[in-house]
Order: C-alpha cells, then sequence, then structure tokens
C-alpha cells in the first residue's frame, strides 16, 4: 500500500490507488499564541490543562490589502503533557500543537442543545517561552525545548 500525504488529513491508497476511508485520520496542526493562561484541573488520577489558542490567518483583499483574522480554539491536555504544558507556559506564549478534534455536546439551563469543538493534544513543540529562570543559558533552554517536544499522551 501507498501513503498519500496531503496538509491535515493522512490517507492510504489501496493497490489501485482508491482511497481507503476507513484510514482517514483526525490530524490537525495549529502554531499560535496562547489568549490567557492555561487551567490545571487536578482528577481523581491524573491531570486535565485547559486552554485556549490564538491563531492567526492572513489573506489578501482584492484590492491588494492584508487582512487579519484570528480565530480562538479550545484545547485539552491529559496527563504528563498537562503537567508540562502548565509548568512552562503562559499567556503569549507561542505553540506548535498536534491534536485531534473531539465533538462535545450538553443541554444547558433552558434546555437548549449546545455544541462545541475540543481539541485534544497529542504532541507539542514551545516557541520563545520563558521558563521562568532567567539565569539559563541558550544551550538549557535548547535542552528543555526538545525534552517538551517528545512527550505525547492521549
Amino acid at each position: 500500500m501507498r501513503f498519500l500525504y496531503k496538509t491535515a488529513i493522512i490517507r492510504k491508497l489501496d493497490s489501485i490507488g482508491r482511497i481507503d476511508m476507513n484510514t482517514i485520520s483526525n490530524y490537525c496542526r495549529f502554531i499560535g499564541r496562547l489568549a490567557g493562561d492555561p487551567k490545571l484541573i487536578k482528577l481523581e488520577n491524573t491531570d486535565l490543562l485547559t486552554f485556549t489558542l490564538a491563531v492567526s490567518e492572513y489573506r489578501r483583499e482584492k484590492n491588494g490589502d492584508k487582512k487579519k483574522t484570528v480565530s480562538y480554539l479550545d484545547f485539552e491536555a491529559w496527563d504528563s503533557g498537562a503537567t508540562t504544558l502548565n509548568k512552562y507556559c503562559k499567556k503569549g506564549d507561542i505553540v506548535d500543537l498536534v491534536a485531534s478534534a473531539r465533538n462535545n455536546s450538553w443541554v444547558d439551563k433552558e434546555g437548549n442543545k449546545k455544541f462545541q469543538i475540543r481539541f485534544r493534544v497529542k504532541e507539542f513543540k514551545l516557541f520563545n517561552n520563558n521558563y521562568g529562570d532567567t539565569t539559563k543559558t541558550e544551550d538549557s533552554k535548547e535542552t528543555v525545548l526538545d525534552a517538551v517536544s517528545d512527550t505525547t499522551d492521549e
């Protein structure tokens, strides 16, 4: 079997080049800034971190002007990913995230059905973060960055 890699979807092709619909992956990648400080929730057996990422998109209008649009997306990280992100991230930090989209639905107090898409973090990489210790050299920051980027939880 061959693999076809497209923007954010990985598709497996069968022997005659057709897409096998059973192998489409829920894979999303975002680079953006934390819109606020992450919120750590301690549960009985694990940790949950929730945060909002501001993702900018630029496009040219017909008159040639460049227009910026910002989307605010909700994320959650679990277990060691949650504790690591909580330790090293704060509002305004740039983060590269690989996540999967999850649908949440509930009924509010007025009886209206509500829907939300939340992204569950699978992998992450931190950029230009202040690790809380201003005495660290550039070499030690790189070591921390590499160690953090290898953390993966689902």
